[in-house]
């Protein structure tokens, strides 16, 4: 069987820097952060107020760029990955913690434990899980480059996709629960969905919508894009299953939980950006047409505003409405709930990795000028 775990004691292999290490407070805490988009529904929405400004807490150096998205421990340590292998855990004040090398690049999203583990997945093919403290707990090996995020589920179960066409469910002791591999054997680099119901949402990257039960059996599949090389962009999920998505045709559709389409609208330029959902049911997005749109409820256009780039980062929504997204033109937008700028923050590279709120209100993300950036009041 192609499939291994590998289970590792002790530190080796792990790369130490720094004077301290932050290890995680409990084991039962919320993250305020804890994976890509937030939660398992992948809203990008976050009960807490952001930046209210584009004052600089703090930025620090990777090696390389930082297309993944960070995460949030509940001790408030920031957790992201870099193209240079590492994963990096970095104190709030803006100090190294620790970085752990894989054997490929870090582009795969982090996703914590409710006791602390950390969960990413590399281009060497391997989801890793380590512990708080930077020592390998497990990894496990796949056939496939893995740029999927991880997402956790209530069960604890950890869920990802890999090149190599399937989607894993694993248990938190690295052991494989079930795998589903879609028929066409495509490549599956967005990060799964989990709807109230506990179905599991994903977007290969042949544009079909995957459905599957909470057992990982086949519930349906839909077509909403043509044959590409990746699809970057995730599911996000209401609390009624409807499940939403962007496409590279362009088009972003929303799609009832028997997986017939609801709605949809054209930007005219692909949609790698993942939705964010806020609880009034607006869904935020960009396009490559350097837009970032908000759309109501009912499929109208509430308010959209023109960047100067393509937009691959997802947006994060505070607990006021306000909306913060990145774009190639290198900077990182807030945008009030009228859909006029609020602030900007000017980058030296390209914004893919997409930004996120602390409980303290802290904006945190990555650009390709090899920095994660603090912004905070």
């Amino acid at each position: 069987m192609f499939k291994k775990t590998f289970n590792v004691i002790g530190i080796t292999f792990i790369l130490v820097v720094g004077f301290k290490v932050h290890l995680s407070h409990g084991g039962s805490a919320t993250p305020p952060w804890q994976m890509f988009r937030h939660d398992l529904r992948h809203t990008g929405t976050s009960p807490f107020r952001g930046a209210q400004t584009n004052n600089l807490k703090w930025k620090f150096a990777a090696e390389k760029r930082i297309t993944s998205s960070p995460a949030i421990a509940a001790d408030e340590t920031i957790y992201f990955g870099s193209v240079d292998g590492k994963l990096y855990a970095v104190s709030p004040e803006g100090k190294l913690v620790w970085a752990y090398q894989t054997e490929g690049e870090v582009t795969s999203s982090p996703a914590i434990g409710l006791d602390g583990t950390i969960y990413v997945g590399s281009r060497d093919k391997k989801l890793y899980a380590l512990n708080s403290d930077g020592s390998l707990k497990w990894a496990y090996e796949t056939e496939g480059e893995i740029y999927s995020s991880p997402t956790i589920g209530k069960n604890n179960t950890i869920y990802f996709g890999s090149a190599d066409g399937n989607l894993y469910a694993m248990d938190t002791n690295g052991k494989m629960k079930w795998s589903f591999k879609n028929k066409t054997y495509s490549s599956i680099s967005s990060s799964p969905s989990i709807g109230p119901d506990g179905s599991i949402y994903f977007l290969i990257s042949k544009g079909i919508v995957y459905a599957l039960d909470t057992d990982g059996k086949f519930k349906w599949s839909i077509r909403i894009g043509s044959n590409i090389y990746q699809s970057f962009s995730s599911p996000a999920v209401d609390e009624n299953g409807i499940v939403y998505l962007g496409s590279e045709n362009g088009i972003v559709y929303a799609i009832n939980p028997d997986g017939t389409i609801k709605w949809r609208i054209n930007t005219g330029k692909s949609v790698q950006s993942s939705p964010a959902l806020s609880s009034d049911g607006t869904l935020y997005f960009g396009s490559y047409n350097r837009v970032i749109y908000a759309i109501n409820s009912n499929c109208t256009l509430k308010w959209q505003f023109k960047t100067n780039g393509w937009i691959e980062s997802s947006p994060a929504v505070d607990s006021e409405g306000t909306t913060y997204i990145g774009s190639t033109d290198g900077t990182l937008y807030a945008i009030d709930t009228k859909g006029k700028l609020k602030w900007s923050y000017q980058t030296g590279g390209w914004i893919e990795s997409s930004p996120l709120i602390g409980s303290d209100g802290t904006i945190y993300f990555g650009s390709n000028d090899n920095h994660l950036y603090a912004i905070g009041d």
